[in-house]
């Protein structure tokens, strides 16, 4: 055959397989467009049980990977999982993810949560940090700050407060100007034992809002126990008038009240209101007394220092405050005297009131000041 009749041969060959190649093109372009048709819907279904019926949407979400396996499709996958107790399948699917795009900041945050509920200590450190160095399509910043809360929240419920404080004080310069957020991470500290750095977020916090009632309790905590007990008063009272205290910062407040209330050293203080102070004290240390002999009475093992404590005391009660006034010794004696009643312990005395709690602190105080 002439190699102009095989060219004519070829071209009418490929002009007559034009429509079947075109048509062969469009059923699998059809075929494509209905599976991902399909895994749309399926994936939508998956979105609407995810909360409610997480079994339900497991299959959802398995079906719609099975017409496009789309890694978003799978990320919610493994959200599902999670909701259905099903823990190791979706660390499986998150793995899965994870070996494609290990830098994924959402991905290794799941990674780092399926560690805590298993408790992993070092695989929950490795994904969180991950986490918090990793890529985010969307709301970085805050994402890695719930990265390393979490973490943080991790480690102190595993006692590593250490640690905690570190992955906190990480943070605090990035904060944004959310009295929520900063007073969440100050009560963080706090429980890290972190007192004077929670104290400064405590402020930040009520520099952006003044008057937040959350803040100026935990603040007021803090202060209480660092023994600023003028500046704690004002806090707790100032939380009180915004919404009410719980009961153990009620309890705070009433024993710092007592505290401002007793002490006779208090520096703005007339020498007549130190001596009215100091037997305000003594007659506390009397009511605190004669509740120790009823104890002692009723256990039959009476301490061998209450009857000359006791003495003392009868003595003290004889003193009227121009006396004081007179000897400012005699306050300093006095309180002595009123400070070994106050440490008379609970198994012979009974549990401390409020005032006498007080009178613990002051002798905590006196202590520790210098001479």
């Amino acid at each position: 055959m002439a190699f102009g009749s095989r060219r004519v041969v070829l071209g009418g060959l490929v002009v007559a397989l034009l429509p079947a190649f075109a048509f062969t093109y469009l059923i699998v372009s059809r075929y494509k467009d209905e599976r991902q048709q399909l895994a749309v819907e399926w994936r939508s279904r998956g979105t609407v049980d995810l909360s409610s019926r997480p079994a339900v949407a497991v299959a959802d979400y398995e079906t719609a990977l099975s017409y496009a396996d789309d890694p978003d499709d799978r990320f919610e996958l493994s959200q599902a999982l999670v909701n259905a107790g099903r823990y190791t399948e979706a660390k499986a699917q998150l793995l899965t993810l994870w070996t494609e795009e290990p830098g994924n900041g959402r991905v290794n945050l799941q990674l780092g949560r399926l560690a805590v509920h298993a408790g992993d200590e070092a695989d929950a450190v490795r994904y969180y940090h991950a986490a918090i160095d990793g890529a985010w399509d969307s709301g970085a910043p805050a994402a890695r700050r719930t990265a390393r809360i979490e973490l943080a929240r991790f480690l102190l419920h595993n006692g590593q407060n250490i640690r905690a404080q570190a992955e906190l004080i990480a943070m605090i310069d990035d904060l944004p100007p959310d009295a929520a957020l900063i007073t969440d991470v100050g009560s963080l500290l706090v429980d890290a034992g972190a007192d004077a750095r929670a104290m400064s977020l405590f402020q930040r916090a009520l520099t952006v809002r003044p008057g937040y009632a959350r803040a100026e309790r935990l603040a007021g905590g803090v202060a209480f126990r660092s023994g600023n007990y003028s500046l704690a008063h004002t806090y707790l009272v100032d939380a009180s008038k915004a919404e009410g205290l719980d009961p153990v910062s009620e309890d705070t407040l009433a024993v710092a009240t007592q505290v401002l209330t007793l002490d006779p050293t208090q520096p703005h203080l007339t020498m007549r209101e130190r001596a009215v102070r100091t037997l305000a004290c003594i007659a506390v240390a009397q009511r605190r007394l004669a509740g120790c002999s009823a104890a002692a009475d009723r256990s039959k093992s009476p301490d061998e220092d209450l009857g000359e404590i006791k003495d003392h005391l009868e003595n003290l009660d004889k003193l009227r405050d121009r006396e004081l006034v007179r000897d400012p010794d005699l306050i300093d004696t006095a309180m002595a005297t009123v400070f070994q009643v106050a440490a008379l312990p609970a198994s012979a005395c009974g549990p401390p009131s409020t005032d006498v709690r007080a009178l613990q602190l002051l002798a905590g105080q006196r202590r520790a000041s210098p001479r």
